[in-house]
């Protein structure tokens, strides 16, 4: 379902409505760029994970994906490049400091001069330092926030494997013990020679829209699904967490998009009540009013997460927002005004 979703974020380029709200004791690192990126999320930033794990099962290993960048299938959930292809911009980590604004980066023409490193390659691409000197990319299309064990717990029919924030955690770890293969214990890896983590950028979502998919697929009650939210925050707010008592210094955590705005969703909960939908954007607002209510319960966990470690900057991405402003005003961004007609022919692009 995320693909072509994927494929419109990148098309854009946009990279989301950023909120800094950091206390006045954050550290501001010496002026410079990022020195390596890494990445936790699912499709909206999978490089080409699962599509190594699945081989050509993986829709994103065949055409169209990867038609107008690459000219070829890369595992991308997109037609070009994803968002994180862009987030190599020549910005200084001490201009992200003491700030509050939003913003839309960049236009595709003129991208590649702003880039500052290479494209973050897939952790499925190597398992050697040489492979990742610049960082590296665990985010796996379908990942979600909670493992596997929880939902077995909860009665449900796991058919999925494991990809989830815990799991890309492990191959974190795994990556910066083979880097240094010398250094023990976790509370060292933040002296890995092989990284300098202060200067490093880490991204963490999208992540959390799959662990309800399933669940609002599944014809279930919204009090049900909502019931879901705290434990998919706190998954988030644990692996933020341990990235930066690991020694990240520099993260970057999405909320989740307007699920209400999703042609599949549209389609699924169709109804005659004009009441339901946004008049500014179609959209079906108590779905997206429940995709606000994950984004103020990560809002505020990150809060809390800020107080607990004063030395780190935590920034939340508001995606939620940035896209509310395409679906308001699409052709402001290039994009047709799609008659709501026509959803049932926009949820076969999905699946």
């Amino acid at each position: 379902m995320a693909s072509s979703f994927s494929a419109r974020l990148s098309l854009h380029v946009i990279l989301l409505s950023v909120d800094l709200l950091l206390l006045s004791s954050v550290v501001t690192p010496s002026p410079g760029f990022y020195s390596a990126i890494f990445n936790f999320g699912d499709s909206l930033t999978d490089a080409g994970n699962l599509a190594f794990f699945s081989g050509v099962k993986a829709p994103a290993s065949r055409p169209p994906y990867g038609e107008t960048y690459f000219h070829r299938p890369t595992g991308r959930f997109t037609d070009g490049r994803i968002i994180l292809d862009f987030i190599g911009i020549n910005f200084a980590l001490h201009r992200l400091s003491h700030l509050s604004f939003s913003f839309l980066l960049l236009t595709i023409h003129g991208a590649e001069q702003a880039m500052r490193l290479p494209l973050v390659p897939p952790y499925s691409a190597g398992r050697g330092r040489h492979n990742f000197a610049k960082g590296a990319n665990f985010a796996v299309a379908g990942a979600r926030a909670i493992g596997n064990a929880f939902y077995e717990a909860e009665g449900f029919n796991i058919t999925w494997e494991d990809y989830s924030l815990g799991t890309q955690l492990k191959w974190f770890d795994q990556l910066l013990q083979s880097s240094s293969p010398s250094v023990l214990g976790r509370q060292s890896l933040s002296f890995s020679p092989a990284y300098d983590m202060i200067s490093s950028l880490f991204m963490v979502g999208e992540i959390g829209i799959n662990d309800y998919n399933h669940v609002l697929l599944d014809d279930r009650p919204i009090d049900s699904v909502r019931a879901y939210v705290a434990p998919v925050v706190h998954a988030i707010g644990s692996a933020i967490d341990a990235l930066v008592r690991t020694g990240a210094k520099m993260v970057v955590v999405s909320g989740v998009f307007p699920v209400g705005c999703i042609p599949v969703f549209l389609a699924k909960f169709r109804t005659q009540d004009a009441g339901a939908y946004d008049p500014a954007t179609g959209c079906l607002k108590w779905l997206n009013e429940f995709s606000q209510h994950h984004n103020v319960l990560l809002r505020r966990q990150l809060g809390r997460l800020r107080q607990a470690h004063p030395r780190a900057t935590i920034v939340y991405a508001d995606i939620y927002g940035a896209l509310m402003s395409i679906y308001a005003s699409p052709r402001r961004f290039g994009e047709p005004q799609i008659p709501a007609s026509h959803s049932d022919e926009l949820t076969a692009s999905f699946s």
